[in-house]
């Protein structure tokens, strides 16, 4: 009897082990699904967006007022609401690969980040190499480059992004996007992507202003952490030369992927009186002796 209890017990001590590990695991898991991002509140009342040919007439909104949220406008008459700019419909998704037929096979060109950012237009890859510059300047933060984005850290925490979709440089922050709301900065909310769950705001340059815009933002959120500009940072040339498809590819920055074959077959209706009286007819010459 003692030996039976005792053999329970260790059952139940074994089950109680194994519910507490898988409880652990669960916890730690629920925990790591969605990253912590910083809540920043940018300003409501900021002036809208002026036409992109009028941008050198009028400077845009200083980073310590979008920062802040404090208004720059005097007086008591409070500022016309923010029109954001339209968004392009026709920007290829980041993973969207390019497809072409090349003899029977269907294949693929897999662009890295490098690779598109060596394709880019030289306006853009200005923009690219001051935006770098912008986030690199403040204190604590490295840079790592993947194949398919940017990643800018403070300690362990992913801070912003930077990929690119189609042509267009995009910037992602770890910034709830309900925080641009009324704001004129248009931005889109990538939450529901497993990739950008830790940086849900996605924001695409599409010009100078926007360029500037996006740098508001960047000091927003430092703003909120903490984080400030390094007086000893020096900028860096960031543009990368322009390069064909077949050097990178020597390169390893573009990967060609044969998905499957485009083959296709032409399907007729046969009269089968004919196809037989055909087959009847090979098998007579057959037959034949040869003479």
């Amino acid at each position: 009897m003692p030996k039976t209890i005792l053999i329970v017990l260790m059952v139940l001590l074994i089950v109680f082990v194994v519910l507490t590990a898988l409880g652990g695991i669960v916890f730690i898991r629920t925990m790591r699904k969605r990253t912590p991002v910083v809540k920043v509140v940018m300003n409501a009342q900021n002036k809208p967006d002026e036409p992109e040919e009028e941008e050198d007439e009028e400077p845009a909104v200083s980073a310590d007022v979008a920062a802040t949220g404090s208004s720059a406008v005097d007086g008591n008459v409070p500022p016309p609401p923010p029109v954001p700019e339209p968004e392009d419909e026709d920007d290829d998704d980041e993973d969207a690969p390019t497809y072409i037929t090349e003899g029977h096979e269907r294949v693929s060109y897999n662009r890295s980040l490098t690779a598109k950012l060596c394709q880019l237009p030289n306006e853009t890859k200005a923009w690219y190499s001051e935006l770098k510059n912008d986030l690199l300047s403040y204190e604590k933060i490295k840079d790592r480059m993947s194949w398919k984005r940017e990643t800018y850290r403070l300690g362990r925490m992913t801070v912003a992004r930077i990929v690119v979709r189609g042509k267009t440089l995009c910037l992602l922050l770890a910034v709830e996007p309900a925080g641009y709301n009324g704001t004129k900065y248009a931005v889109e909310d990538v939450s529901n992507v497993a990739s950008t769950v830790d940086t849900p705001t996605l924001y695409r340059i599409k010009s100078a202003r926007r360029l500037q815009f996006a740098k508001e933002m960047i000091a927003g959120i430092m703003k909120e952490l903490k984080t400030y500009k390094d007086p000893k940072y020096e900028a860096k040339d960031f543009v990368l030369p322009s390069e064909g498809d077949m050097a990178l590819m020597q390169r390893g920055l573009v990967k060609r992927v044969v998905s499957g074959t485009t083959r296709t077959y032409r399907i007729e209706e046969v009269d089968r009186a004919a196809q037989e009286a055909a087959a009847a007819e090979a098998s007579a010459e057959e037959g034949k002796p040869e003479a």
